[in-house]
């Protein structure tokens, strides 16, 4: 299954070893020296609504872990296998993460804004033997849809809350209160090495097919120290993510970093509820935060809106789409905070971050420079400020499952991994994206569509004779995009409401959905019949700047 990988050579891993950015450890060993260390120290406190669900400390978590490890054993989980997280932000997942790479699973994790089409693509491509989901969430009935997306490949479906309306097995009977650590034995030889693939993430494609990103606990390090390095972090720490932890970022800073320097995440499974995260600063003195833009944007409203005590935050961190100067404006006038830049990918987790010692609103200008592991290269045309972006090193992915030709075609012949990412030099050692992939469009949350695979559905519309999806600026969160479908009809144009309405009959997700529709009497394309994006793109542009 996994004979598709792009592994570094042992020259190479060789090198990263010697430089310290990857290792013989592995995360378990990180929690085995926190348990050891400082057990009672809270290594997880997570909140469900605005609730306190559960707080557990290093000793606790590494219980549970154990737990967890010999339950999936005991459904029959063996090494290699592949286990799936469709879940918001719930405790249960840190304890999860670890219990695979204890047993020698690899997790599969999936944000839950997908929907029953993704996440059938999802389950049947990785081969899942075992998928947890929540019973509900957010209105919407995540068991079921688990029971929908469920192939035949799947051994089990674990719900965590009412189990029993779709005859899944229930996670707090199953995982949590009877100890099968005492009833089977998980043998320590199975535990993953840091060399091996451990994490499968799936991320959208510009061919239309989703992509199986595969890291190790190794790339995965390397993907945390390009943080917890430059902004210094330590077990004194408290952080909070609001994002997924079911996508990179999110299980990067929330899961794994505060594990590797024995600090404490807090939780929140409804990550838009920045009023909800404002009182979870303020209640447990958080010191470091990451957020998208938009979470920015809403988090300075809700502090304008009642202040709160946010004191104790020492950093906050913003990806996943240009930071605008006056959103950095606005965080110091609000908070008296600096905003810290960060550019990254699934493949790669954070390669370049904005630091201290870089001027004050340096993140407006510059998504930052790399850690020593990690090189950039900037290939521009002569006379061009910008150029593709380039990248590889220590934490770069070990390639796409089952797509080992469209992991290579993005490689050069030295190891280069073209990020389909337009960008420049900042003037002092780093990079300011300036542009994207042309097929893909980039929401403020950070989710990336693929504008292939949203045509291709939109296309079995009876009222649509040709689609073609473009992005323009999202007017809310300077930097990233929002989705138009541009369509010549076939009869009567269909509405927007009845583009979304097809598109929910298909269990495709709304994350992905077009915000506008436009109609014309065909779309302009070259002399081989191919659709030209850029002139479309450009009206839309022009249309955003006017109403500005």
């Amino acid at each position: 299954m996994w004979d598709t990988l792009v592994r570094p050579g042992p020259e190479k891993a060789a090198e990263y070893r010697a430089a310290g950015w990857w290792r013989e450890q592995t995360f378990l060993d990180d929690l085995a020296e926190a348990a050891r260390d400082r057990g009672d120290h809270p290594a997880l406190i997570a909140y469900e609504g605005r609730e306190h669900a559960r707080t557990l400390s290093y000793a606790q978590l590494q219980a549970q872990t154990a737990r967890c490890a010999a339950a999936l054993a005991e459904l029959g989980v063996t090494r290699g296998d592949t286990v799936a997280f469709y879940l918001p932000n719930r405790w249960v997942l840190t304890p999860l993460y670890l219990a695979c790479h204890r047993l020698g699973a690899v997790a599969v994790p999936v944000i839950p804004a997908l929907d029953v089409r993704e996440l059938a693509e999802i389950l049947r491509e990785s081969e899942a033997r075992v998928c947890f989901t929540v019973d509900t969430f957010a209105g919407i009935d995540y068991g079921a849809r688990l029971a929908e997306a469920a192939p035949e490949t799947l051994a089990h479906r674990v719900v965590v809350g009412d189990a029993d309306a779709t005859g899944a097995l229930d996670f707090e009977d199953f995982f949590v209160r009877t100890p099968w650590e005492e009833r089977r034995t998980v043998d320590p030889a199975d535990r993953l090495g840091p060399d091996e693939p451990s994490l499968l993430l799936y991320t959208s494609g510009t061919t239309g097919r989703m992509k199986g990103v595969v890291h190790s606990q190794n790339t995965l390090h390397a993907a945390v120290l390009a943080v917890s390095r430059p902004h210094r972090l330590g077990p004194d720490d408290v952080v909070s993510i609001p994002n997924f932890a079911t996508h990179m970022a999110g299980l990067t800073y929330a899961v794994y970093m505060p594990l590797l320097v024995h600090a404490t995440c807090v939780m929140q499974d409804d990550g838009r509820d920045m009023e909800l995260l404002l009182d979870l600063i303020a209640r447990h003195r958080v010191t470091w935060a990451y957020a998208s833009p938009s979470y920015l944007v809403d988090l300075i409203a809700a502090q304008r809106k009642e202040p709160r005590d946010t004191s104790s935050v020492v950093q906050v961190v913003s990806g996943s789409a240009p930071i605008q100067p006056q959103l950095i404006t606005e965080m110091r006038d609000v908070f008296d905070l600096p905003v810290r830049a960060l550019w990254g990918m699934t493949e790669n987790g954070a390669v370049t971050v904005t630091r201290d010692d870089d001027p004050e609103g340096w993140a407006g200008q510059s998504d930052g420079r790399a850690e020593p592991f990690m090189e950039i290269r900037i290939d521009a045309e002569p006379g061009e400020d910008s150029g593709r972006l380039l990248v590889r090193g220590a934490s770069q992915c070990l390639g796409y499952l089952g797509q080992r030709e469209v992991y290579e075609a993005a490689l050069d012949a030295d190891g280069w991994f073209d990020t389909s990412d337009l960008a420049r030099h900042d003037g002092r050692g780093g990079i300011r994206i300036t542009g994207r992939s042309a097929d893909r469009i980039t929401r403020a949350s950070g989710y990336k569509i693929s504008t292939l695979e949203l045509e291709s559905v939109l296309t079995r519309h009876p009222a649509v004779r040709e689609v073609a999806v473009v992005g323009y600026p999202d007017p809310r969160v300077p930097g990233s995009e929002l989705a138009c479908a541009v369509v010549v009809a076939d009869g009567e144009p269909p509405t927007l409401e009845a583009l979304h309405a097809h598109l929910k009959a298909e269990k495709m997700a709304e994350i992905i959905w077009p915000d506008r529709v436009q109609f014309v009497w065909e779309l302009p394309k070259n002399s081989l019949g191919k659709v030209l994006r850029h002139p479309l793109r450009e009206r839309l542009e022009i249309e955003h700047a006017a109403r500005r």
